[in-house]
């Protein structure tokens, strides 16, 4: 159970850190001299452990005991939220796509969706997936022999042959750019002996990475029956492709050339967008015209997936545009900064309550000033306590609806408070410092 309080900050400008000064201990050649002459008034000991510990603070609990601060409501503390459904998601420019979705990528925010979770046959957009355990399960400088199988797969080719030696990187282009059949059957067949062994792979880490809706059976996307994803499950998909590098500077390059070819990335929409990062086209006759892509623009990276469009281009387009001109990306804390300090009753000083994480938020323009927070702190809280501990969370709302938790840790260790201890620090004047490094932006103390 935890004590909640809550404030809402001035959105509109940036938030100004400053840094308290720490208490220094100035030692000096007459410091044991001045020690010495305090001890003489340890018989204030007395007096000092009533001021600290006989003061009532005329807060109690149920259970009797004086919780670590006075607050107003009372929440529990959920589990970490991964995605956040921003409030009025299917709300948005028309699209032709029978279903789409767009996706906030630094902060894991859906702004858009229109039948996100709607199955459907995904094309080429599955190569997206068998690019991924290539670079999670190869080396780039690896050969790959091409079989007859991979050589003879019908679609989209990268005009492999039966016997050539290529290596991953190389055949990574040829996948991701030309589109190549042949090369996700090569690479299915190197990896794990036979396509069917990789198609397994493929569900196994489609399911690791959230894309619970979706089922392949083929490394390359041809229709097929029970061969299905959504556009929920692609962005999720994509999400993590772009995380490694080879991938994220494969597919946004227009062309590429291999042995006196020149393969051309299906993706025209890298000579129409500014700012396109790629990622994978896809078309069948099951599927239609499917896009998935990716751009980044004031800070924010924004995935769009549309599925049977009829156009594509100016669906994905319009929906990226949309997204730039309607949200805004609000960076309201770094990992590790100072976000308030909790008095202790039996702790040798207030506890330091730092970011456990970095907190931005993806909002609508109009909404930055309905933009509130909330500081959960544990009413149990008690010393001694360890640096790194959670003592709580910090939740952010846009118009009262959640949309992002981080949790709150200790930035320092703090004593317990005993008679000893409170005499000791008197007697020296030392204090426990705040954590070095740590940065206060003028926020009310709880």
């Amino acid at each position: 159970m935890f004590f909640v309080m809550k404030w809402t900050p001035r959105w509109r400008g940036h938030f100004k850190a400053h840094r308290r000064a720490r208490p220094g201990a100035n030692r000096s050649a007459n410091r044991s001299a001045k020690i010495r002459a305090r001890i003489v008034l340890a018989g204030l000991l007395a007096v000092l452990a009533w001021a600290v510990f006989g003061m009532d603070t005329g807060i109690q609990l149920p259970d009797g005991t004086v919780p670590a601060m006075a607050a107003h409501v009372w929440l529990p503390v959920e589990p970490q939220i991964d995605v956040v459904w921003m409030p009025g998601h299917d709300e948005g420019p028309y699209l032709s796509a029978r279903a789409a979705i767009l996706f906030e990528n630094t902060t894991g925010t859906v702004l858009f969706a229109k039948n996100a979770h709607e199955k459907r046959p995904p094309a080429s957009t599955t190569k997206i997936l068998t690019a991924i355990l290539a670079l999670e399960r190869s080396r780039l400088d690896e050969i790959v022999t091409v079989s007859r199988k991979a050589a003879s797969t019908p679609g989209s080719t990268a005009r492999l042959y039966p016997g050539q030696k290529i290596r991953m990187i190389d055949l990574l282009h040829g996948l991701l750019l030309q589109s190549g059949n042949d090369a996700a059957v090569a690479i299915a067949e190197h990896l794990a002996g036979s396509e069917a062994a990789f198609v397994s792979w493929m569900n196994q880490r489609a399911a690791e990475l959230g894309a619970l809706n979706s089922r392949f059976q083929n490394s390359h996307g041809l229709d097929k029956p029970g061969h299905f994803s959504t556009a929920y499950d692609l962005a999720l998909i994509s999400r993590i492709a772009l995380v490694y590098p080879t991938f994220a500077e494969i597919v946004r390059k227009r062309t590429y050339q291999y042995e006196g070819q020149t393969w051309t990335n299906t993706n025209k929409l890298l000579w129409r967008f500014e700012g396109l990062e790629g990622i994978k086209t896809g078309t069948t006759s099951g599927a239609g015209y499917c896009l998935v892509a990716a751009a980044s623009q004031d800070g924010m990276q924004l995935i769009s997936v549309v599925l049977g469009s009829n156009n594509r281009w100016d669906d994905s387009s319009r929906l990226l545009s949309w997204g730039f001109e309607e949200f805004h990306l609000l960076t309201l804390a770094q990992q590790g900064e100072m976000l308030a300090r909790i008095p202790l009753a039996d702790g040798m000083a207030p506890v330091v309550a730092v970011a456990g994480g970095p907190l931005a938020v993806v909002v609508r323009d109009r909404d930055v000033s309905r933009v509130t927070t909330r500081l959960e702190i544990d009413p149990g809280l008690r010393a001694p306590i360890r640096r790194g501990d959670t003592i709580g969370a910090f939740h952010v709302y846009v118009d009262g609806n959640l949309v992002k938790k981080i949790s709150l840790i200790a930035g320092a260790d703090i004593a317990r408070r005993t008679p000893w201890r409170v005499l000791w620090q008197w007697l020296t004047g030392d204090r426990q410092a705040e954590p070095r490094g740590s940065s206060f932006d003028g926020r009310d103390e709880l």
